[in-house]
């Protein structure tokens, strides 16, 4: 089955994924040999493949309900975080959500979710997830996510400079009733914090 490309980002080790409409992934390159397609190379050349079709194997063989699973948590970084729609949440998520952030937080309920949100977000007003890949079984979904923002606003005790941060996070999701019951956010935070730390320093 084909399926738009939406997006493109490097992997751990860099090379070039496309981003599928399917919420799928796919390394782009000839098979075989095993090489690069030459449009990828190029910032252009991946703004003109946007819209294009690839063959999605997986979707050929993924019960609608994993794909049901994925989308939900695609939504819940595009809508949710990147976006900043929190009247998605009642949609996205369940009345009981219970929620570990990678900060050491830990919520349960709409409400507080929104507050957790809204505090990240203060520090972080261009904070941005980019999914790397998701892995879906039964009612679990596990998603490599790239984070990035800007610090404005003091957190874990540091005050703010403007500096730029990059990590990387592993999320599990368990779902139900076609929504969102909990969410476990795992990142190296020692490392987040000597980020920020490093850029606070004049």
């Amino acid at each position: 089955m084909k399926q738009r490309i939406v997006g493109f980002h490097q992997d751990e080790f860099g090379d070039w994924v496309a981003e599928l409409s399917c919420n799928h992934q796919q390394h782009v390159r000839h098979q075989p040999p095993f090489q690069l397609r030459p449009w990828v190379i190029s910032e252009q050349g991946r703004r003109q493949q946007l819209g294009a079709e690839l063959e999605c194997s997986k979707c050929d063989r993924e019960p609608d309900y994993l794909h049901e699973n994925r989308s939900l948590v695609r939504r819940y970084y595009d809508e949710l975080w990147n976006q900043r729609q929190l009247n998605q949440v009642s949609e996205l998520l369940a009345s009981d959500f219970r929620f570990r952030g990678w900060t050491g937080f830990v919520a349960q309920g709409h409400a507080a979710f929104r507050d957790y949100v809204e505090q990240i977000r203060t520090a972080f007003p261009d904070l941005h997830y980019q999914v790397e890949w998701m892995l879906a079984e039964d009612n679990r979904v596990v998603a490599r996510v790239n984070c990035t923002g800007t610090h404005r606003a003091k957190i874990f005790g540091i005050e703010p400079a403007g500096g730029h941060f990059s990590c990387v996070l592993f999320d599990t999701f368990t779902v139900g009733g076609h929504k969102l019951k909990s969410a476990w956010a795992i990142a190296d935070r020692h490392e987040l914090i000597c980020q920020l730390k490093a850029i606070s320093t004049p």
